[in-house]
């Protein structure tokens, strides 16, 4: 059995690790960053790592930013459609399916970190949703195609590759309102840098149904927090902590540790965000839940929920961390004091180890001695047992500076 302080060793090694590691293979996967504000339709390129496969042909693809509130390209309202980013500021947006005969096409285009490995499986999920009312169709035909080299088409569609990643056959998405995921698995043949979102299916091929408007419109959809990752890649969920009790006035930290391309939100039980830290320090007066919300780094999403709860009548115990005694008849000794403690067992011991004082009257404490000499100026440890007057009983242990 490894001892407590190997595994806290052990345990503090993996975390920092971890809190460092970049899982999500997709750079700019949520399209927060940008290198200006989008202001007319047709500016994927403002989104940074992102850009329009559609070379010489008009494609249009679009990305819209909370910084362009009010405009052509902002979040929530735009040119096309009204709606919140799934995730933080901003999406793009293309036409994925034409009801006319030239089989018009948009296609987004991305960059991961690293080239796939070869062999290796990879994990892929992006969040989709269609446009209202700008959109005439819904469609099935949604797919991420995975390239060596950066896919770019003159011709307006690709139609003659199958996506790695794609929607199932029949899975018409004509959700408006909310976003919806798409996800899979594939095996990489290796080297693969760059991926495309968009249809690459000819339209008497793609499953369609006509929902509103004229039957010449088309399929516009909305696309954010896009991720790419290795399928054994490790995944923490939200953890708020265990319950706890605290006393009137005393705070209480809860929460977990950080994790890069981790995102976290502290809410009150009523929905009201608090913070958006990994953990919290709280003094509540009362007791009070608190739902901490973690989104990944594939942007899904758990939550916890942990309660303080506070003790009106508490056994508290006060004990100095530092004491002089030089008999000034000011802080000459060092004790346990409460009025609640019904026994106690006291002991310091020195740096190495050895014990120099033990007790277990309650009136008797610490005056800086070892066996009638004078103990040397420096930092002890103290542990104790106390067992309350209401029957609890606690093991409590920590140091305290000796001074003259």
């Amino acid at each position: 059995m490894m001892s407590s302080k190997l595994s806290f060793t052990l345990l503090f090694y993996i975390l920092f690790i971890f809190d460092g590691l970049s899982q999500n293979m997709v750079y700019n996967g949520s399209f927060e960053d940008y290198s200006n504000c989008p202001n007319s339709p047709g500016e994927i390129n403002m989104a940074i790592y992102w850009f329009s496969a559609n070379n010489g042909f008009g494609g249009s693809e679009e990305y819209y930013n909370t910084c362009d509130n009010p405009g052509v390209c902002g979040v929530p309202y735009n040119y096309f459609t009204f709606q919140y980013a799934r995730t933080g500021n901003a999406y793009s947006g293309a036409d994925c399916f034409d009801y006319g005969s030239n089989e018009y096409r948009e296609y987004i285009e991305g960059t991961l970190k690293n080239p796939l490995e070869s062999g290796h499986q990879y994990c892929a999920s992006f969040y989709v949703n269609l446009s209202n009312p700008s959109s005439y169709y819904g469609i099935d035909a949604l797919g991420l195609y995975f390239t060596n080299d950066s896919l770019i088409t003159d011709s307006g569609w690709v139609h003659s590759v199958i996506p790695q990643v794609a929607n199932s056959s029949m899975n018409i998405i004509t959700d408006t309102a909310n976003w919806v995921k798409i996800s899979g698995t594939f095996i990489a043949t290796g080297g693969e840098r760059f991926f495309t979102f968009g249809n690459f299916t000819r339209n008497y091929l793609t499953n369609y149904i006509h929902i509103q408007g004229s039957t010449s419109g088309s399929a516009y959809y909305l696309l954010d927090d896009v991720a790419v990752y290795e399928c054994d890649a490790p995944v923490f969920t939200a953890n708020a902590g265990m319950d706890k009790t605290i006393c009137k006035s005393e705070s209480v930290q809860i929460g977990m540790p950080r994790y890069d391309e981790y995102l976290y939100e502290w809410h009150t039980m009523d929905g009201a965000l608090m913070d958006t830290t990994s953990y919290l320090t709280v003094s509540p007066t009362a007791a009070t839940s608190y739902v901490l919300i973690v989104k990944d780094f594939k942007f899904d999403v758990t939550t916890d929920t942990v309660t303080v709860m506070v003790d009106d009548v508490c056994n508290t115990v006060y004990v100095p961390n530092i004491f002089s005694p030089n008999k000034d008849g000011k802080n000459d000794v060092f004790r346990v004091r409460s009025e609640e403690i019904d026994s106690l067992h006291l002991q310091v011991y020195n740096r190495w180890g050895n014990t120099v004082f033990e007790s277990r009257d309650l009136n008797y404490g610490w005056d800086g001695t070892y066996q009638g000499k004078v103990c040397e100026v420096g930092v002890y440890a103290w542990w104790a047992e106390i067992v309350f007057k209401n029957g609890e009983q606690v093991f409590k242990k920590g140091s305290v500076s000796l001074v003259r």
